[in-house]
């Protein structure tokens, strides 16, 4: 039974390898992302042209990264929406905060500038300049702090 239970354990385990050893990144052009990323980007950061973008496909997933020569680095889903806005410790465009999680913060911590913000599928994640991390439900109502 033991023996198995290792043959079936070391096949999983291979599996997962193997499907991870498929995983391919590649850099790709702006005009190659998915619209609903270009418009984004268009949108948010207007004629700022990123360092690079790399497309990163995985058997049943892919995703996109962009990051720019500041360092701010933006993550897409294969849509084209966007996952996350990491300005690496600086301040990053208030456009892309939803107002009400925007004017919290404006409104609890006057001084702290949003430096990162995640979007999953039970809200909002966010990282403040002196480091708290907030979270916010898909509303935008305020729900914890992490420290």
């Amino acid at each position: 039974m033991r023996t198995k239970l290792n043959l079936v354990t070391f096949f999983i385990t291979g599996l997962i390898f193997g499907l991870s050893a498929n995983a391919q990144k590649t850099v790709i052009k702006k005009e190659a992302l998915p619209a609903n990323a270009q418009t984004f980007l268009k949108t948010h950061f207007g004629s700022k042209k990123p360092g690079y973008i790399l497309e990163d496909k995985e058997i049943l997933s892919t995703e996109y990264k962009v990051q720019f020569d500041d360092n701010l680095e933006i993550e897409f889903d294969k849509k084209g929406n966007w996952k996350e806005v990491d300005g690496k410790n600086s301040k990053i465009p208030t456009s892309i905060i939803p107002k009400k999680i925007s004017s919290y913060v404006k409104t609890n911590f006057r001084k702290e500038k949003i430096t990162k913000i995640e979007i999953e599928s039970s809200g909002y994640e966010t990282k403040l300049s002196n480091g708290l991390e907030l979270k916010f439900n898909l509303k935008g109502d305020f729900i914890k702090i992490d420290k």
